[in-house]
């Protein structure tokens, strides 16, 4: 039987007197699709800084594909397989699109930039670039800065980006944050057309989209798990009803 491609034990966070994360466990199997949703402050994207490397956690553990990274750098879980967007757009507004892309891709890469070679030399990355724009429709918009790009556009660029290491788990916090209907429904879309081989872990408060990209849904309040399980069991449950859906 296969490792869970992401393994969370008994985590905790404190910032001085706040626990943000409080005993939380989950396991998120290869392939999956996995909301985690709750009210703000319920701990969502402290839970993805720490995945991620960003945040050391105050106790508990982390693997990530069978081997625990529990106090291993960010960079290093990247190259293991992780990628992350964030709630905030983090682009480089100077660049354009193609170069914001490029960068991406060279940072996994084995060849690391050298002014000293030539640029022949960095034809796949190229490559590569011109491959993500093309399977995401934005290859006509490879020279336009990336602050000049609709912020629907940006919000996909910023999956792209996550994109360009190839990883085997992915998380998402708030895609569709800010987003008018059309832009939302076009990265839902994309989102639920990515390689069914990536692991996704979404953090989304439009509950339409997180039931409709989720296998299974995660309910954090103050911390802790609150709930979890199906779509449909979430749906029918009268704590989350009451603590996030707007029950009484």
């Amino acid at each position: 039987m296969s490792s869970p491609n992401l393994l969370v034990k008994k985590l905790c966070k404190n910032f001085g007197g706040l626990q943000a994360v409080n005993d939380l466990s989950l396991a998120l199997e290869p392939g999956e699709r996995r909301a985690i949703i709750g009210p703000n402050g319920a701990g969502k994207t402290t839970l993805f800084n720490l995945i991620s490397g960003a945040f050391s956690p105050s106790s508990g553990e982390i693997y990530l594909f069978g081997k625990e990274v529990t106090r291993v750098s960010p960079h290093r879980r990247a190259a293991l397989g992780l990628a992350r967007t964030f709630q905030i757009t983090n682009l480089f507004p100077n660049l354009s699109l193609f170069e914001n892309v490029l960068l991406a891709v060279q940072a996994l890469d084995t060849a690391k930039y050298s002014a000293l070679r030539p640029v022949s030399f960095y034809r796949h990355l190229e490559k590569r670039t011109y491959e993500l724009l093309e399977e995401w429709g934005m290859r006509e918009k490879a020279g336009e800065l990336a602050r000049n790009l609709s912020h629907g556009d940006q919000r996909q660029v910023e999956i792209i980006l996550a994109l360009a290491g190839n990883p085997r788990l992915l998380l998402l916090d708030e895609p569709t944050s800010g987003l008018s209907p059309a832009e939302t429904s076009t990265v839902t879309e994309a989102i639920r057309k990515l390689d069914s081989n990536i692991t996704i872990a979404l953090i989304e408060h439009d509950m339409d989209v997180a039931f409709a990209l989720a296998d299974r849904v995660s309910v954090l309040h103050f911390g802790s798990l609150l709930a979890e399980g199906s779509v449909s069991e979430i749906k029918d449950d009268p704590r989350v009803t009451e603590i996030y859906l707007g029950g009484e």
